[in-house]
């Protein structure tokens, strides 16, 4: 019996799809909230879940090629750093809409919307960075600067989420609110961080293998 033949795939093209669900997370996140208190989340959440799960079965696809390939484009450790960082900041979307959904918070604050913009830059910003990993040997430059304007907005987060948490504390809020608005902050924030920890792969694949 002929063994059947494996379907090849591109690992650019698999890493620029992960970061392309990262955007309709992002995109989707920030949609459903536009609506809020009015959209159904259970709902919401179950179609954010399904992006998630899409990214997951792209990330584990692209993992047992890999590992039955003779010649990956990268060491595989690099490869698993990169594809397991980009699902990781997936999961951090979704975990804002989980939040939103356990709390239920009375409405979405000014600086929720700061932070979603925040998010969804990132996002379309490593999905820049990502497809221009398709020329890295003569795209160190405009790499390099796709990665400070994504740690730019890591750095906006930080500040917006101090900023947030003290005017937050200051507020004639109940304890109840603060505690909610707490943790919807902070996972926002770490959404932030994620897409630079993203960057951090990008950015050693451009400069190891130039």
């Amino acid at each position: 019996m002929f063994k059947k033949k494996t379907e090849k795939l591109d690992y650019f093209d698999e890493f620029i799809k992960l970061a392309e669900w990262g955007v309709e997370s992002a995109e989707f996140l920030k949609q459903v909230l536009a609506d809020y208190p009015g959209a159904d989340l259970s709902r919401k959440l179950d179609e954010m879940h399904e992006i998630e799960h899409n990214a997951d079965l792209a990330k584990y696809r692209l993992m047992r090629y890999m590992y039955n390939d003779l010649l990956p484009p990268f060491d595989r450790q690099d490869v698993i750093a990169l594809v397991t960082s980009l699902d990781h900041a997936i999961d951090m979307i979704e975990d804002v809409m989980i939040h939103i959904e356990i709390y239920q918070p009375q409405n979405i604050t000014p600086e929720i919307n700061q932070f979603l913009d925040l998010v969804e830059k990132s996002a379309e910003e490593l999905l820049t960075a990502v497809r221009l990993l398709k020329t890295y040997k003569k795209s160190q430059k405009e790499i390099h600067a796709v990665i400070d304007r994504i740690n730019a907005c890591e750095k906006e987060g930080d500040l917006l989420y101090i900023h947030s948490m003290h005017d937050l504390y200051k507020s004639d809020a109940d304890a109840v609110s603060i505690v909610i608005l707490s943790k919807i902050y902070k996972t926002l924030e770490d959404c932030c961080d994620a897409f630079k920890d993203v960057t951090k792969f990008v950015e050693e694949i451009a400069l190891k293998y130039a």
